[in-house]
This record gives structure tokens, sequence and C-alpha cells, in this order.
């Protein structure tokens, strides 16, 4: 879909429209609102398989989304896009303070600390005033500076949509397909120093994670009717299946003990294997949340778990 930039007042409402492409990765001929996502913070007891002492960290509306923690876990950088535009934010949970650390013409999403501790990479997208392929085509992995400076291209691949660092010398990119031409999105694994990449699966949702055994996990979409998470390590030609994911379920996070928290239409949910089955627990204290939870961040202590949750429209 294209859209002619008829005046400088309109370039706000095209942009919105557009940072759609990003939030669903596709070029698609009907783009729907922009949702309102909060970011809220609770504590969280993988014993009981609950959460307590939930806040928000997002209090302006609009959309606030992306989550992640620093190393040490006192910080959480997201997206937002309270003055137009797509930013990084930082927020200090000691303080509470929140600090804008992009403020630039670009558009960055999915800001992840970096292995060296030093840097953070993000998706920038050069032409956020754009549409559809042309918007999508100037998708490219960057690294920053702790300060949010703009370093330089991490990969010259584009059309990335999310990324998972699986050590340091090697991540795992989503790249975003082309639905007119029936391309499905793809997973592909990047050797930085050779800068040799593998197509490892296609038609996959937007997480990636690292298992506590050092695996790379996704969710395969192939199947419509029942979506899997899939784990793959360096080396290995096709994904192994783990489990059957709860239906329309794509957002999760591993537990220290090999257990899988994920949100589902009900909550949160957590899968425990037991034998070769899978048994779903829900988790208690989700109730109040009111609203959809979609992405979902964990600290590395496993003690507090970031949400995202859609706002229910009032009736």
């Amino acid at each position: 879909m294209h859209q002619d930039r008829q005046a400088k007042h309109t370039a706000r409402v095209v942009r919105t429209s557009v940072l759609i492409l990003s939030l669903v990765v596709t070029s698609c001929a009907s783009i729907p609102p922009l949702p309102s996502t909060s970011i809220l913070l609770a504590d969280f007891d993988a014993s009981r398989g609950a959460i307590t002492a939930v806040t928000e960290i997002t209090p302006h509306a609009g959309y606030n989304n992306q989550p992640a923690f620093s190393a040490d876990g006192r910080t959480v950088y997201y997206v937002d896009d309270v003055n137009g535009a797509t930013d990084i934010v930082r927020y200090d949970r000691t303080s509470g303070a929140r600090t804008r650390v992009t403020q630039t013409p670009e558009a960055e999403f999915s800001p992840t600390p970096m292995p060296d501790g030093r840097s953070l990479s993000a998706v920038r997208v050069a032409r956020p005033t754009a549409s559809g392929e042309a918007y999508t085509e100037s998708q490219q992995l960057w690294r920053y500076d702790i300060t949010g400076r703009a370093i330089a291209p991490i990969l010259g691949m584009r059309r990335i949509g999310y990324h998972c660092w699986m050590s340091d010398g090697m991540v795992a990119v989503f790249v975003v397909g082309d639905e007119e031409h029936n391309v499905p999105h793809a997973l592909r694994v990047v050797e930085l120093t050779s800068r040799q990449s593998v197509t490892v699966a296609s038609s996959i949702g937007r997480t990636l994670r690292m298992s506590p055994q050092n695996r790379l996990t996704y969710v395969d979409k192939t199947d419509s009717t029942q979506w899997m998470l899939m784990s793959i390590t360096q080396g290995e030609e096709r994904g192994t299946s783990v489990l059957a994911m709860p239906r329309g379920s794509e957002d999760f996070v591993w537990l220290a003990d090999g257990r899988v928290l994920m949100s589902s239409a009900d909550g949160l949910l957590i899968a425990q294997q037991n034998g070769t089955a899978w048994s779903y627990t829900p988790v208690s204290g989700v109730l109040p949340l009111r609203g959809r939870i979609g992405r979902i961040a964990m600290s590395a202590d496993g003690r507090t778990l970031a949400m995202v949750v859609t706002r229910e429209t009032a009736k």
C-alpha cells in the first residue's frame, strides 16, 4: 500500500499509519489503528506461579511496547511514540526516572542490551514516513551506545523485524516476508565475523528467545490451526518441536527451571513438562489488569516480569 504525503500537517498521521507495519511486520493493504498499549511491571513468584505488586511504568496514553531488561535488571528499555515518532526510552527501576534515549528522525524498535554490556541493538527504520515495501526495505539492525548515539549498522541485511543475540558473535533475525508475493517471514542466523547467514525456519512468530539449554527458540506458524514452540542450535538444519502453544499465543519467556511462561487469551500460563506431555497452569494475580497481555519480558533473576497490555476499549 502506498500513501501520498500531501501536506506537512499530514506527515504525523502517515507516520503513525506506517508504524503498524513494524508491529505486524507485513505489507498489507489494510492497516488497523495503532493500539493503545501500556507496560506494567510485576513481582513474579515462580514457585507459586503468581504475580503481585503490579505497577504501570508508562504514564501517558499511546503506544508503549517491546520492553527489555538490562543484564542487572535495574533498567527497562522500551519504545514509545509520544511525540509522533518511535524512540527508545530508558526506565530506571530505582528512581522511577524515564529518559528518552533516542530522539531521531528515524524510527527505532526492539531495543536490546547487547552481550558486550556497553551497547544497545535496535531495529532502525530509515524511512519511517514511507509505506509498504519502501518502509520494510529500510529496516536494519543497528548498534547504539548506551547514551543512544547511533553507531553503525550491525548487518547489511535489510527487512529485519526482530532479533535475538545467541552469543557475542551470533545473532538470530526475523526477516520480514512479502505477503503480496507469498514470501513468508524467515528466521536467519548470522555469524558476524564471516557475515554468513543461514535460513533455519519460515512462517515464524515475532518472539525469539534463548532457552536455559542455550538453544534458540521461536514459534512456528506453518500450521495455522496449531502453532508450535520450536528450538534449534548452531549446526542444525531444522528445528525440534518443544510444545504446542495456546491458540493465538506467540509471546513467551523461559523460566530457569525449564518451564515456559506465555501470554494467551486467558492471561498468563505456565507450561510444565510431565514426561513427554506438557500441562498448562494459569498464573494468579492477572485478572485486575483489565486488558490483553501481549509481549512479555523477564529480568535475568526471574523475579520481575514486564508485560505489554492492550487496554480494553470503554463501551
